[in-house]
């Protein structure tokens, strides 16, 4: 099925057959998100989860950066998502989260997607963008590239699933300083820290992310999809047996030599 979302206002979604595109469309604003764009990537999720020839994902930024996280008009006008939210009445439970919830939407189902989710990440990922990345799979960043979970800086904290992945990535001690500090990383030190897979130069990163989707778009999207289960499954027993149940999934599907 051919996907092609350039109608939409501020994400891009291209290509057909196992490996598809998916674009941050702001490039005047460094792909600054907002409420609109966070409902547009929902429904892509939505979208492409249905879509059973989807194997990998590409998620990118048009222009120089990945994404600079929330615009700030969010933060800053009294229109704003952060305000708004600001004006809930505290209550139990409390009316804010339902807001919360629906904007989480966003990047929630790409722990979930049965196909593998790549960002490539060059100039900024701050903030909600640096969660965009961490909600990937995997993250093929620029040696330049510059990544932070800034939040703590406007006395909030990343709620867009950064608190689920970065320990997994870098364990509770790394997590909760790169949290608490907004300490800014280059896309070098991202693949020190465990926070990436790895570095290049900027021009090469394209290159490379296709290459690296193409080469595992030859896996079945069961077998991906299983894979991801499995290593997201805490308990050995569990796990072993999901691997199981992927693995019958996969011979059924396999060439297998005569």
């Amino acid at each position: 099925m051919m996907v092609d979302r350039s109608a939409t206002t501020q994400i891009v979604v291209k290509g057909h057959g196992p490996v598809r595109r998916l674009t941050l469309n702001r490039p005047a604003r460094h792909n600054a998100q907002t409420p609109t764009m966070w409902a547009e990537l929902a429904a892509a999720g939505r979208e492409l989860a249905s879509d059973p020839e989807v194997r990998c994902l590409i998620v990118s930024g048009s222009g120089e950066s990945f994404s600079s996280g929330i615009d700030l008009d969010e933060l800053r006008s009294p229109e704003g998502f952060i305000r708004r939210l600001a004006a809930h009445p505290v209550g139990d439970p409390d009316p804010m989260l339902a807001d919360v919830e629906v904007a989480q939407q966003a990047f929630r189902w790409m722990f979930r997607a049965p196909f593998l989710v790549i960002a490539a990440v060059t100039g900024v990922a701050f903030g909600a963008g640096c969660q965009l990345a961490l909600a990937c799979d995997v993250r093929i960043v620029a040696a330049d590239a510059r990544l932070a979970l800034r939040e703590a800086r406007y006395g909030l904290i990343p709620d867009m699933g950064a608190t689920a992945s970065l320990p997994q990535l870098v364990g509770r001690e790394r997590a909760l300083d790169l949290i608490l500090t907004g300490r800014e990383l280059t896309g070098t030190e991202a693949v020190s820290t465990g926070l990436a897979l790895s570095a290049l130069p900027a021009a090469e990163v394209p290159a490379a992310v296709n290459e690296y989707a193409e080469q595992i778009a030859r896996m079945p999207r069961s077998g991906i999809a299983y894979v991801k289960a499995a290593l997201d499954e805490p308990d050995p027993d569990r796990s072993l047996r999901v691997a199981a149940l992927g693995q019958a999934a996969c011979i059924r599907q396999a060439a297998l030599p005569d």
